[in-house]
This record gives C-alpha cells, sequence and structure tokens, in this order.
C-alpha cells in the first residue's frame, strides 16, 4: 500500500515537468499577497503623522503616498491574473499527463484484470479521483507556498512592529498545528473511504444501465432503486463523517484565529495607554495579524484538500501498482506477416484461483484449413482461442504460429496476425466509417466499400441516412444483429489477418441474415486459417477438421461427416441432441 509521502513523491514525478510554471505561479503568487502588506503602514503614517493637528504635513506628499498605493495594486492585479492562470494551467497539465499515462496503463492490462475489477470502478478512478489529485496542484501546492512565504514576511513585520505584541499573537499558533496534525489522519481516512463508497455506485451504476432492458424485463425496477438508496445512504453517512471532521478543523481554528486578535486587543490597548505604543502602530499590527490568520486558515482548509488529494493519489497508483500478467518480453521482435500454421503443444490453463480449464491439450492447425471447436459449456473452447491472441497466457505449455513461439513476437505484431469476429459484434458510437476503420485505421475510402461489400453490407449501409457517414449510437444500438454482425466481418475483410477467429456468428440471427453472413464467411475464410467456435452444426459442416472438447482435452476430432458415422460418438450424441431440440 502506498504511504502518504510515497504517493505525494510519485505524482511530484507529474508536477516536475511543469516546475518552472509553477516557480513563476508561486513568484506571482507572493507578490499579490505583499502588495496589500503596504496597507497597514500607510495607515499607520495617515494616523500618526498626518492626522495630528498641527502636524504641517505638506498636501504633496500624501498625494503621492496615495498614488504609489494606487500603483501597487495594479501590480496587484497583474499578479493576481498570472498566478490564477499559471496555477490552472500547470495544474490541468499535469492532470492531462497522469490521465493519458493512467488510460494507456489499464489499455495495456490483461484480460484478468478487467475480470477482478469492474468497468465502473476502474472509470471512477480516471475520472473523480484524478479530479480530486488536481485540487492539489492548483490549490494547495501553490497555495501553500504562497501562504508560507506570506506567514514568513508578516511574522517579521509582526516583531520589527512591536515584539511583544508579536509573542502574544503567535501563543495560538501551536495549539493550531496541533490540531491540524491530529485531524488530517482521521480526514485522509474518511476520504479514502468515501471514494471507495463512491467507486462501488459507480460500478453498479455502470452495471445497472448497461442492463436497463434486462431490469426493465424482469421488472426490477423498485428492488434495484432500494439496492442503489443503500448505497446512497451509506454514502452519505460517510460523507457527512468527513463533513463533520472538516467542521470541527474549521471552527476550531476559527475559534484560535480569532482569540490571537483579542489578545493583541487586550494586551495592545494596555500599551497604548502606557504611552508605549501610538494608535497608528496598533492599527497597523492589528490589520497586520488579520493578514496573518488568513493564510493560515486558507492552510488549514489547503489541509483539507491535501487529505483528499492523498487519499485520491493512493487510489490512483492502486491502479499504476496493479501490473498485466501477459507482458511482453524485452527481447520481442515484430513479425512479418505469417503464413498461419498454428500448433498448441502440451497447453494448460486455469484462471486465478479456479480449476484448470484446459489441461495438457495437443492441437496442430495446418496453415490455410478451417478448423472447428465444438463441446459443452465449459469444456475450454473460448479460453482455447483466447490464448492465440494473448489476451491470456498459459500456466503451462507453449503455443507456436509457423513453428515459433507466439511469446517472442510484440504484442501488437502478434495481434495484427488476427482478425476476430466475435459472437455479439461490439461497436462504438461513432459513423459505420469509424467502426470499419477500427480493422485498419489506414485504410482508405474505396478499401472500405470493399470490404464492405465483401460481408454484404453495403446494400443496408447505402439505404441509411447517411451511408458510411451515419452515426449508430453506442454499441450499435441503431442497427439490427444482423447488420451489426456483417459490419465486425467487413472490419476482419479490411484486416486482412491471415489468422481468423470467429465465435459462432450466426448463432441468433433470423434465416435471410445467417445465409448472407455464411456466405461472407465462406468469402472471408478462403485462404486463412480459422478457429470456428460452433454452436450450430450446420455452420462447420464444410470445416477441413472438427474438435471435440470436454473438460479442457480434446476428445474427438476429424470431419463432420466421419464423427457422425462413429457409433457412441461424443460429436454424434451432441448432433443427436441438436436434432431432437428442432
Amino acid at each position: 500500500m502506498n504511504t502518504p509521502s510515497k504517493s505525494l513523491t510519485r505524482f511530484l514525478a507529474y508536477v516536475r515537468p511543469y516546475r518552472g510554471v509553477v516557480a513563476l505561479a508561486v513568484a506571482c503568487g507572493i507578490v499579490r499577497y505583499l502588495v496589500p502588506l503596504a496597507l497597514p503602514w500607510t495607515v499607520k503614517i495617515l494616523v500618526d503623522e498626518f492626522f495630528p493637528a498641527g502636524s504641517g504635513r505638506p498636501h504633496l506628499q500624501l498625494h503621492v503616498l496615495m498614488a504609489g498605493l494606487c500603483a501597487l495594486y495594479a501590480v496587484y492585479a497583474v499578479a493576481s491574473y498570472w498566478r490564477s492562470y499559471l496555477a490552472g494551467l500547470a495544474g490541468h497539465r499535469v492532470i492531462f499527463d497522469l490521465r493519458q499515462a493512467l488510460y494507456l496503463h489499464v489499455q495495456r492490462m490483461s484480460l484478468s484484470f478487467f475480470d477482478r475489477q469492474r468497468i465502473g470502478e476502474v472509470v471512477s478512478r480516471m475520472t473523480t479521483d484524478i479530479a480530486s489529485a488536481q485540487n492539489f496542484v492548483g490549490a494547495a501546492l501553490v497555495s501553500t507556498v504562497m501562504d508560507l512565504s506570506c506567514v514568513a514576511v508578516i511574522i517579521v513585520l509582526l516583531f520589527a512592529a512591536h515584539p511583544t505584541l508579536a509573542w502574544v499573537s503567535l501563543s495560538v499558533l501551536p495549539f493550531y498545528a496541533l490540531l491540524s496534525y491530529h485531524l488530517q489522519k482521521r480526514i485522509r481516512a474518511k476520504s479514502r473511504a468515501m471514494h471507495r463508497k463512491l467507486q462501488e455506485m459507480s460500478g453498479d451504476l455502470h452495471e445497472q444501465f448497461a442492463g436497463i432492458s434486462t431490469i426493465q424485463a424482469f421488472t426490477q425496477e423498485e428492488a434495484e432503486a432500494r439496492g442503489f438508496r443503500e448505497q446512497s445512504e451509506e454514502y452519505l453517512d460517510t460523507v457527512l463523517g468527513s463533513v463533520k471532521l472538516q467542521s470541527i478543523a474549521l471552527g476550531s481554528t476559527g475559534f484560535l484565529t480569532a482569540l490571537g486578535p483579542i489578545l493583541v486587543l487586550w494586551v495592545g490597548a494596555t500599551e497604548v495607554w502606557s504611552g508605549r505604543l501610538s494608535v497608528g502602530m496598533l492599527m497597523a499590527f492589528y490589520a497586520y495579524l488579520g493578514m496573518l490568520y488568513q493564510p493560515i486558515q486558507r492552510l488549514t482548509e489547503l489541509n483539507l484538500i491535501l487529505a483528499n488529494s492523498l487519499a485520491a493519489m493512493d487510489r490512483i497508483f492502486e491502479v499504476f501498482d496493479t501490473f498485466p500478467e501477459v507482458r511482453q518480453r524485452p527481447d520481442a521482435v515484430t513479425w512479418p506477416r505469417v503464413q498461419g500454421e498454428i500448433a498448441f503443444e502440451d497447453v494448460s490453463f486455469h484462471y486465478e484461483g479456479r480449476e484448470p480449464v484446459l489441461e495438457h491439450l495437443q492441437l496442430g492447425i495446418a496453415s490455410g484449413t478451417t478448423v472447428a471447436l465444438v463441446g459443452p459449456s465449459g469444456a475450454g473452447k473460448s479460453t482455447l482461442v483466447k490464448l492465440l491472441p494473448r489476451f491470456y497466457d498459459v500456466t503451462g505449455g507453449r503455443i507456436m504460429v509457423d513453428g515459433t513461439d507466439i511469446q517472442r513476437a510484440t504484442l501488437k505484431s502478434l495481434r495484427q496476425q488476427i482478425a476476430i469476429v466475435p459472437q455479439e459484434p461490439i461497436l462504438f458510437s461513432g459513423t459505420i466509417a469509424d467502426n470499419l476503420r477500427y480493422g485498419k485505421p489506414e485504410a482508405a475510402e474505396a478499401d472500405i466499400r470493399r470490404a464492405a461489400r465483401e460481408a454484404f453490407a453495403e446494400p443496408f449501409i447505402e439505404q441509411l441516412p447517411a451511408g458510411y457517414d451515419t452515426e449508430i449510437g453506442e454499441r450499435g444500438v441503431r442497427l439490427s444483429g444482423g447488420q451489426k454482425q456483417r459490419l465486425a466481418i467487413a472490419r476482419a475483410f479490411l484486416r486482412d489477418a491471415p489468422i481468423v477467429i470467429l465465435d459462432e456468428p450466426t448463432s441468433a440471427l433470423d434465416a435471410e441474415s445467417e445465409e448472407l453472413i455464411k456466405q461472407a464467411l465462406r468469402r472471408l475464410l478462403e485462404g486463412r486459417t480459422a478457429l470456428i467456435i460452433a454452436h450450430r452444426l450446420s455452420t462447420i459442416q464444410h470445416a477441413h477438421r472438427v474438435i471435440v472438447l470436454e473438460e479442457g482435452r480434446v476428445i474427438e476430432q476429424g470431419r463432420h461427416d466421419e464423427l457422425l458415422r462413429r457409433p457412441n460418438g461424443l460429436y454424434r450424441r451432441y448432433a443427436e441432441r441438436q436434432l431432437a431440440s428442432r
């Protein structure tokens, strides 16, 4: 677990490139806070030297004094602008860099990371937590340096004006420091709990809105609403606990910062009566004292910001400290286009903390052949095809492509050899053309149209309001299942990879769409090595080989018609059950 100092040190590494901007912001802030220090001394001069009757002071000196004060406040205005702008610039640039680094890190995570983490929780780290950390640069880092500088200068002025009153005014500071020290740890703990509760709520909301149709279909709106209310109440209790601590901190420091001026007036009045202090000096001292306690009060508030920011930093760097299980070797090489010969050599695999899914699997696939994977749910079909692009790494054995271990290739060049058509196509918000370009980002318009024609997608695309520039909505909600599947196949055509993985792309389609997609798939698989996860046996009758899996092992293999002729064979029983269920 990250300690506060460790999290802060790591965060400051992102601030370092902008230390010049931060320094300028601090310098402008110091000027902004020092300029008002001239005002109390001006009041002292007016009261002690210009106001007494018969002082004989010429009006010209008064005008020069006040004009100089106006000029100083013009400098104050310019310094205020640059302090605010530069602090904001540094803060937003640091957070931009941090968010980009976190996004890239999360993108490199293995699928097992997303198996453990809910998407809403990950998004919460990248938005809410990073926004909390942003306050550290703009408010805490810059303002703390400015306030400390201001406090130091004012303390010097107080001792120069009247040492006795200075000691009286500073007598409350040890109590202030002790209070801040004890409250900061409790506030930080509350802040961590608050962020954790908010992350849980974000994760649940993401799941619920993604499955809103299921919630409505089973009329579970009230149950989900009750659950959300319970979570909200827990979050509210945590927030109110944090608010209570912050209120205690602000109230206590408010009392202490008010007590100091009262003591100064008390002692100062006796000094004026005894003739050891002028009225103007007491007024100036009291004004400086107000300027002293303002930054002290701000430091208390910044202490709260720092506690919240440190809690957010801890959570951000927890993600950075999570490393992908699938890693690229330092000596990995970029593969050119492969032929597509695949070999699973004594491959075993199990998910973390679970029973083995594949055990000592041996399987060879010749280049350019289509192999269908058949078997009951949990037999290891999906796991097998996820191992090939290294979404997961084998826990035993190795996978070879063209006689070379896939772990010797860079992840990018390995995955560029493979096109995947999932059972439920994943489409993104954007246009038809944007989604097709996922297969080949640099593709020209002519290539996109050719891929769409090959997948029998062009006819329905041209009927859309804006053709290839039609916005399809999140996850392609404006398209039918058959249309989305044809776009996924067109994307695979555009990728033009030597290896294709199909996860039963016709399992949930009507007859017309199924026939079109079968024709598109036959075109797609020509000359390519293909692995098909099959649920409908009608889609694999033309496969060169059928592999029957059960409990992570190859039970049978052969052509479709050969396996059907085997008496008491698992494939034959599987086919008979499927025919009987129609």
